[in-house]
């Protein structure tokens, strides 16, 4: 079966209310697709034709976003009936080609979008399991198969596909902040801070600025993207801590400079690198201090916008909403604990 050019669905972490969908159409902006996106809950379908390769990408530099699917057939729910529904779906499975070859195990999985779906779950693994054995000739392998049959249902139609790519759930595990070189407490958690690289739109081989880098959360996200690095921070130790912090994860060939620097000299740091303009700002401003001996947080985010090329974004969180003199996009909020909501500004330069 030919899966290029196809709908693909994507199922969203549910950690979040809107940053899951919100980082999914970056990852659109980025890999310049066009169509609509159909949303059910965490289940989100591009309704025009994408490549597997594509999904692939996506899923691997989302944040949020747990699976992509290459979606090969739609079946309806008819009349809320289920016995009428399944029927027709089975009817409908035993004409499928589907994606699984001989040598190859497989597994089908069914995920129910509505607490209250009246389908069981395991009488559709079993028999679409056997539609598939049987046109296939390949086997069942529920702990670990080569592929994955996919079964969403929603309220109105039974979506299958085959499972393209999943997160690296060890990776988020893995590199927390206290699991790094060097480590200071208030650090953003990985996940979120890729999300916010991807929110900022940028692409590979783009120069990416944090100008409040910290331990480089935001830095070490935009590297493994393909970014180059610029980072500076007021504190000296944290410099050297993000220096540290990335060489541990073999980025220092994405750094272009990282040093001590005040954010307001922003464009004095980038006229010493021989450097007009960068592609996007990420940054988490030190919360609750003056980060500066002159000038307050809005007329630094002014020096910092003056570097950004036209088009281009300004993400970052804050401990309240900011109103810059620039095109608010996109704003969110997330509450971290019961004394600290982040809420999440994404900027365009127009």
């Amino acid at each position: 079966m030919n899966l290029r050019n196809t709908k693909a669905g994507f199922l969203l972490s549910a950690e979040h209310e809107k940053l899951p969908i919100a980082e999914l159409n970056a990852l659109i902006d980025i890999f310049s697709l066009e169509g609509n996106l159909n949303c059910f809950k965490n289940y989100v379908i591009l309704d025009s034709p994408i490549s597997e390769e594509i999904i692939k990408k996506m899923v691997k530099r989302g944040g949020y976003t747990n699976e992509g699917h290459v979606i090969f057939s739609e079946s309806p729910i008819i009349n809320q009936n289920v016995d009428e529904t399944l029927d027709n779906f089975f009817k409908t499975s035993e004409t499928l080609d589907f994606p699984v070859e001989e040598n190859e195990t497989f597994a089908v999985r069914v995920l129910k979008l509505e607490k209250e779906s009246p389908f069981n779950s395991m009488e559709i693994e079993r028999k679409l399991g056997g539609i598939i054995k049987k046109k296939t000739s390949a086997e069942v392998s529920l702990k670990n198969p080569s592929k994955t049959v996919k079964v969403v249902i929603s309220n109105d139609k039974m979506y299958t596909g085959i499972v393209i790519e999943k997160r690296d759930v060890e990776y988020f595990q893995n590199n927390r902040p206290h699991l790094r070189a060097y480590f200071h407490p208030g650090c953003i958690m990985p996940k979120l801070a890729r999300c916010l690289v991807n929110l900022s739109r940028v692409k590979e081989g783009e120069i990416v600025l944090d100008p409040f880098c910290g331990t480089g959360g935001f830095l070490i996200e935009a590297g493994f993207l393909g970014c180059k690095l610029i980072g500076s921070d007021i504190d000296e130790q944290m410099v050297n801590g993000a220096l540290l912090n990335l060489n541990t994860y073999d980025l220092s060939k994405q750094v272009i400079s990282i040093k001590q620097n005040d954010a307001k000299n922003v464009s004095k740091y980038l006229e010493e690198l021989e450097i007009e303009k960068i592609d996007g700002v990420v940054t988490d401003p030190p919360y609750g201090i003056s980060t500066s001996k002159k000038g307050d947080m809005l007329e630094i985010f002014e020096k910092i916008v003056d570097v950004l090329k036209n088009n281009d974004y300004l993400v970052f969180a804050a401990p309240n909403k900011m109103e810059l003199n620039l095109n608010l996009v996109e704003f969110y909020e997330m509450r971290v604990h019961k004394s600290l909501t982040r809420y999440i500004h994404v900027y365009r330069k127009n």
